[in-house]
């Protein structure tokens, strides 16, 4: 008969868990919550294929999750950044050019010249196109 492997987080100090707990309730982002609920479960005593069915990943992926957190503990949990362009605008910008464009709406071309002199850069009209989509289908637009 063929030994099944699986790992357990044994170790988990009353503050660890209660860190794990926080972040499996109220963390913002959905993948530490999932990553912390893994390694709740993985400490009582849930096996790996019973984690990855329960958080809806693969097996491999609930393994990789407990070898970050013995590795780097709630560290190991967040997400890596990721690549990509800069931010042209700072939010701040951002929240400047969406209230210029909403003064002129029916005149792009102006409301991005407007946008260049008052910040200093210049961004593309599809860029201010989903700011003002955004904007105005958040619930906090004047439309």
């Amino acid at each position: 008969m063929m030994k099944i492997p699986t790992k357990f987080i044994t170790d988990l100090s009353p503050a660890e868990i209660a860190a794990l707990i926080e972040n499996h309730q109220a963390n913002q982002n959905f993948r530490v919550r999932n990553r912390s609920h893994a390694v709740l479960l993985s400490h009582q005593g849930y096996p790996i294929d019973e984690i990855a069915q329960i958080c809806r990943v693969d097996r491999d992926t609930v393994s990789g999750w407990l070898n970050l957190w013995n590795e780097s503990k709630l560290a190991g949990l967040a997400d890596e950044a990721r690549s990509g362009r800069p931010r042209t605008l700072t939010p701040a910008q951002a929240e400047q050019a969406v209230s210029i464009a909403l003064l002129n709406p029916r005149f792009p071309k102006r409301q991005i010249n407007e946008i260049a002199v008052a910040t200093g850069k210049q961004i593309s009209e599809l860029t201010l196109k989903r700011w003002l989509k955004k904007k105005t289908t958040s619930g906090n637009g004047s439309s």
